[in-house]
């Protein structure tokens, strides 16, 4: 029900622009105004909106997908978890899928400078790997999605049919049980549906906040994938995600 209100509220408000606290208790009469302000909270750590005094504000763009620059300030030290943790998953490979994202930028700059083949849809990721003397990138074409900074599109598809990955690390935009893992755009689901399909291992980087949380888009289900690797300990997991994971076979890390 949470996860239901938040997108509620969420929606009325990148509809308006800015609300008030009034206009958004009139939207949800059965909530008090702490919830509103604890609702409010957690949809500004996300980057969809800021707190303004009296009401919020919408920063997110017309995919409901917050900025760019928004995502890049929130759970910063989760990012650079989940990216140490990765790179685990580095022994013995030569050819790597890094989806676009702020979660997948910490992990490319973490990726030490080893003669990998990295293929990306990000072009800001692909500048970062630039960086490095020995590894080798490949930048997928397409349409660009100026908040996440991810091509898209026949171009991308494309190339990805007639590359080979070993492992891809891809970061979801948002977590349920009943939807699976789920991002924006339409076309940025298929690339990453793609990319799971060609990956012979598929490596999902998640860190707690996208629990519950629903975007329109699903990619992949949990039992599409190999490994989540998220920035809780297994004692803080939800029980129903490691039941699930059990059951699907995948490993939480």
């Amino acid at each position: 029900m949470n996860s239901v209100r938040r997108e509620k509220a969420r929606a009325f408000v990148e509809k308006n622009g800015v609300v008030t606290l009034g206009q958004l208790s009139a939207l949800l009469p059965e909530v008090s105004l702490m919830t509103l302000h604890r609702d409010l909270d957690f949809l500004q750590e996300q980057g969809f909106l800021q707190k303004i005094r009296g009401g919020a504000k919408y920063i997110g763009d017309g995919g409901n997908e917050p900025t760019f620059a928004a995502r890049e300030i929130v759970n910063k030290r989760q990012k650079l978890v989940l990216a140490e943790k990765a790179t685990g998953f580095l022994d013995g490979v030569s050819s790597i899928f890094i989806d676009a994202g702020t979660t997948m930028m910490a992990f490319a700059k973490s990726l030490p400078d080893l003669p990998f083949h990295v293929v990306t849809t990000s072009p800001n990721i692909a500048l970062e790997l630039a960086k490095k003397q020995f590894t080798s990138i490949e930048l997928c074409g397409g349409t660009l999605n100026k908040s996440n900074l991810a091509l898209s599109g026949n171009p991308a598809a494309l190339m990805l049919k007639r590359v080979n990955i070993d492992t891809a690390f891809l970061a979801p935009a948002g977590y349920s049980e009943n939807t699976g893992f789920t991002c924006g755009h339409e076309n940025e689901a298929r690339i990453k549906s793609l990319v799971i399909e060609k990956a012979r291992r598929t490596v999902l980087m998640m860190d707690a906040s996208k629990l519950e949380r629903l975007l329109p888009y699903t990619f992949a289900k949990l039992q599409d994938i190999d490994y989540l690797v998220m920035e809780l300990s297994p004692d803080q997991l939800p029980q129903k995600l490691i039941e699930l994971s059990l059951s699907q076979k995948v490993t939480l890390i």
